[in-house]
């Protein structure tokens, strides 16, 4: 199935002006970008500063919540905006597309489980991914990418979600989430392995979620800022909560 759905990076996608060929200062990046197999069984651990692209072409859990389809499109329109930007960094920074997750004739638990193997993968090989969805079901593999890489070095993990959305995105599900339930979802998942749920969402609406969503986020701890307190308020207050948050 990793076969199947995994499809590695589209050369044809990463193009763009040319102002030389042998100055890294005058490099954009698709002349920088480097492919990634992930289906190699040869790859070893990198040292160094490592970057990965890895596209999650899926909007199965959008669909599942009565939203606008077409997120599964993503990574490639990501990928033309980014291709002709300067490398503005110098080359110590690795940067590779690892290429997508088709999420076709899959379910979307099965997706998930895919994007989970593949940045749990990344990880191991310290090249640090960057994941290009997709519906905001993304980030539930995302998460468990990460606590599985994370269980391997840690007895206990500590992951942090910092998550930019007027939804709290804490929705009750059944056997398969959507784009709407990854949160409750992962919190389950904190809740079974006794670990704590740290997850902080700014720029939440009132209109924008049910009053039993901010009764599960107060129960559940979830940290919190509503977007009128981002307008209106003393922004500096947001860094410190923030920078509470990551310690």
């Amino acid at each position: 199935m990793f076969i199947k759905n995994y499809e590695p990076m589209n050369e044809n996608l990463w193009q763009g002006r040319i102002d030389s060929d042998d100055n890294f200062d005058a490099f954009r990046w698709h002349q920088w970008i480097t492919p990634l197999d992930l289906r190699r069984d040869d790859l070893e651990p990198l040292d160094g500063l490592n970057f990965a692209l890895l596209g999650f072409c899926c909007h199965e859990g959008v669909k599942k919540n009565k939203g606008r389809i077409g997120a599964m499109n993503g990574p490639i329109s990501i990928r033309k905006e980014l291709s002709n930007l300067p490398c503005t960094f110098n080359q110590s920074v690795k940067i590779f597309d690892a290429g997508d997750i088709i999420v076709e004739d899959i379910s979307l638990a099965e997706g998930q489980k895919l994007l989970s193997d593949c940045v749990s993968k990344l990880l191991d090989l310290n090249i640090f991914p960057i994941v290009l969805g997709g519906g905001h079901e993304t980030a539930f593999g995302n998460y468990n990418g990460a606590l599985s890489h994370l269980d391997k070095i840690s007895c206990k993990p500590r992951i942090g979600i910092i998550n930019f959305d007027a939804h709290f995105d804490l929705r009750p599900y059944n056997n398969e989430g959507s784009s709407g339930t990854m949160f409750k979802q992962i919190s389950d998942i904190c809740h079974d392995k006794n670990m704590d749920f740290s997850y902080f969402c700014i720029g939440i609406q009132q209109h924008s979620n049910t009053v039993d969503l901010f009764k599960t986020a107060k129960k559940l701890g979830v940290q919190y800022t509503l977007a009128k307190d981002i307008l209106y308020s003393d922004g500096w207050q947001l860094l410190r909560e923030l920078n509470t948050f990551m310690r």
